[in-house]
């Protein structure tokens, strides 16, 4: 039997399987859910500079004189992610609960890519610089933590838990090289192009990441339901996802 499955494999599931056990039809999903969370991770890492450079020269007048200057706020504004959480996490768990994970996902992250773009334009015109730049801070942390953590639930919900120990290893490499990717574009393409563009840049490939995203569901939603074990249209674990994060 064991010798029948692995002549069942193709190319890529013979290479993967140099890292982990990958079975006959588990290839595809487990590099298209890596690139997934390449592209999310790269998305982060290109923008979390301009976090602390919008908000490094931001100055609001306190009454006595008193100056409260960008590093100054940024110290507070864990606080203010904190509290912040206390009503998104429950907030998003009962939306999850109520739609199927496609368009869970679908919106949730179409709202960062609009967000983002709308950041993109009130930094360019310089509305209210100091607003969008406070804002912009809580968002990314907002961002960070929701975007991860409903991917995991998604990757999460396709797997079951054997195969979760075994793939898991592979999505997550595709992860931390997109950290360090991410990481790279920043660098190198700030002292070219400026801070603002870099906002552009990840609501693209946000979008790439959606569009991988629903190719990994249509792929998994042709697969036999006795193969994978679970049911493909079923509402994301909206919380499960915070728990793995």
């Amino acid at each position: 039997m064991q010798e029948s499955a692995r002549s069942e494999k193709g190319l890529l599931e013979r290479v993967l399987s140099i890292v982990t056990e990958v079975r006959a039809g588990e290839g595809g999903t487990a590099m298209l859910l890596a690139v997934n969370v390449f592209v999310l991770l790269s998305a982060y890492y290109t923008i979390r500079p301009l976090r602390s450079a919008l908000l490094l020269p931001v100055q609001i007048p306190l009454p006595g004189g008193r100056v409260m200057a960008g590093p100054e706020i940024q110290s507070y504004t864990g606080a203010i992610l904190a509290a912040l959480f206390l009503v998104i996490v429950p907030l998003y768990s009962a939306f999850a609960s109520r739609v199927d994970r496609i368009r869970l996902i679908n919106r949730v992250t179409m709202f960062f890519v609009v967000t983002l773009i709308g950041f993109f334009f009130l930094a360019r015109l310089q509305v209210s610089p100091t607003l969008v730049a406070v804002t912009f801070f809580l968002w990314v942390g907002v961002f960070n933590l929701m975007i991860i953590a409903q991917f995991w639930s998604f990757a999460n919900d396709l797997y079951t838990p054997d195969q979760g120990k075994r793939l898991f290893a592979i999505v997550g490499f595709g992860g931390s090289v997109g950290a360090i990717g991410g990481a790279l574009i920043a660098s190198n393409l700030i002292s070219r192009l400026g801070l603002l563009p870099m906002m552009l840049l990840a609501s693209a490939e946000l979008l790439i990441a959606l569009v991988l995203t629903n190719l990994i569901h249509k792929r998994e939603q042709r697969r036999p339901k006795a193969v994978v074990g679970r049911t493909d249209e079923k509402p994301l674990g909206g919380a499960s996802g915070f728990s793995l994060v």
